[in-house]
């Protein structure tokens, strides 16, 4: 009989050793599922008047109650197993010291896509988007590439290739903050390439060299020179050399015509 309840005793011992077990990993993933992460907040450039622009990334840890369609898991896994395994935890806390304890953590076993959820990190849900003095802002295409090509050229590397970057820029971005840099860039040694078609880069940036290409019956023919000779070579050797000063001002946004009444109204320098 002494033996009997020896083994009882030792048994209760050991069931509610596991039951204590369970209860302190069970809540310290229940604490963590309900902590509040800081979003990550990132400067992305500045616009000007309207303000410095930020990327801000929300993160929350799905708690089994959180809907936010905005919402997407940070790993490869769908939705549903994120919110129905957290939610299935809560519960088997409140079975904890019943006798269906067991039969609960079977059911999270055996819930649909359980099996993608192996750690904390897989319930992770974020939420990207810009702002500007932290609120909400969606950057039209020409902010983008405000955005864009300052950055790039804030980078420092040894050549920067630039197509068209006037696409969606305004005139005053370019003359103000575009031109600048590139000459900046240019000064300090770098090698700067860029198709464009705007005068304010082609000329006003005062380019070393410059490339262009012409086409007629007999193929493509391509020549090179620069603002400070007028000159541009065939590299070919089959055509005379043509002036850089009207090649420029016939290539350029909207020809000599434009070069002629922006002259007029401006006056010549």
């Amino acid at each position: 009989m002494q033996e009997k309840n020896l083994i009882n005793k030792y048994d209760e011992k050991l069931y509610a050793s596991k039951r204590i077990k369970i209860e302190k990993d069970l809540n310290k993933i229940l604490l963590n599922i309900s902590k509040t992460i800081e979003p990550q907040v990132e400067y992305v450039g500045d616009l000007g008047e309207k303000g410095k622009l930020y990327c801000r990334t929300n993160l929350m840890i799905q708690n089994g109650t959180f809907i936010d369609s905005s919402f997407t898991p940070v790993k490869k896994v769908t939705k549903n197993p994120q919110k129905h395994v957290a939610a299935k935890l809560e519960l088997i806390s409140k079975h904890l010291y019943s006798n269906s304890l067991f039969e609960k953590i079977t059911e999270l076993k055996f819930l649909e896509g359980s099996d993608t959820i192996n750690n904390l990190s897989d319930l992770l849900l974020f939420n990207r988007h810009f702002t500007i003095n932290d609120n909400f802002y969606t950057p039209s295409s020409g902010e983008s590439s405000m955005v864009l090509l300052h950055n790039e050229l804030l980078e420092d590397k040894e050549i920067y290739i630039i197509d068209e970057p006037e696409k969606s820029l305004g005139n005053d971005y370019i003359s103000d903050v575009i031109v600048p840099m590139l000459k900046e860039r240019a000064q300090s040694g770098r090698k700067i390439i860029i198709a464009t078609h705007d005068a304010n880069i082609a000329v006003r940036t005062l380019p070393y060299n410059s490339i262009y290409r012409e086409h007629d019956i007999n193929g493509y023919y391509t020549y090179i020179g620069n603002p400070f000779t007028n000159n541009l070579v065939c590299i070919n050797g089959s055509k005379s050399d043509l002036d850089w000063k009207e090649i420029s001002m016939k290539t350029l946004e909207g020809g000599k015509e434009a070069f002629g009444e922006r002259g007029k109204i401006y006056g010549n320098t």
